[in-house]
């Protein structure tokens, strides 16, 4: 069944802005899906994370968002921010839609030892609204159509620890896409993993 930005919205209906933090954690943080339909296709907005020494993400496929500032009053207003900081993008001033949010991620069983929790709101744009991207922050950022990159649904081996409390043993076997020389994994994977069958199980 191929995905609509109508299905997306009937299954996110019931997630009003909250803010949905458990427990005692170490940092919060927010990241903005951002969605659009081309070509009778959904796409989200995945970028590519600079390269920098020391960051153990570089590289990696995420989505626009970061930790919460104390300014920040709502969990839009992080995922907004973020998302003007890094790639330029107004989604206030474009109109976006605001279709409900998706679950914290990690699971609430993963952050007894990962203490953080970042939470997804989903938005919906029009067009092709010009990016400018933070280079500190962002190498590139691309409109992955949904349908097509899980249909590249295959696995990877990770082998680094990130946390020293994490009560796995490496390597590991995680699920990933792949798209355009891009592995979309972790917790990104996780996220539009969720946003998929919620919009395939809308009424």
């Amino acid at each position: 069944m191929s995905l609509t930005l109508d299905r997306v919205a009937r299954g996110l209906n019931a997630s009003a802005e909250r803010w949905t933090y458990e427990g005692d954690v170490r940092w919060r943080a927010a990241v903005a899906v951002i969605l659009r339909e081309r070509d009778g296709a959904v796409e989200v907005l995945v970028i590519r994370r600079a390269e920098r020494a020391g960051d153990r993400w570089s590289g990696h496929a995420a989505l626009p968002g970061g930790k919460v500032s104390p300014g920040d009053l709502t969990i839009d207003d992080t995922a907004l921010r973020e998302t003007f900081e890094e790639v330029g993008l107004d989604l206030r001033a474009l109109g976006a839609r605001r279709l409900g949010q998706l679950d914290d991620h990690p699971s609430l069983k993963q952050r007894t030892w990962a203490r953080f929790t970042v939470v997804p709101v989903v938005y919906a744009i029009e067009g092709d609204p010009p990016m400018t991207l933070d280079a500190r922050e962002v190498a590139e950022a691309m409109w992955v159509p949904l349908d097509e990159v899980r249909r590249t649904q295959g696995s990877m081996l990770w082998w680094f620890r990130p946390l020293k409390a994490i009560p796995v043993k490496l390597p590991m076997r995680l699920p990933r896409w792949q798209w355009r020389g891009l592995t979309i994994w972790g917790l990104t994977y996780g996220m539009l993993r969720e946003l998929m069958e919620r919009a395939e199980s809308a009424p």
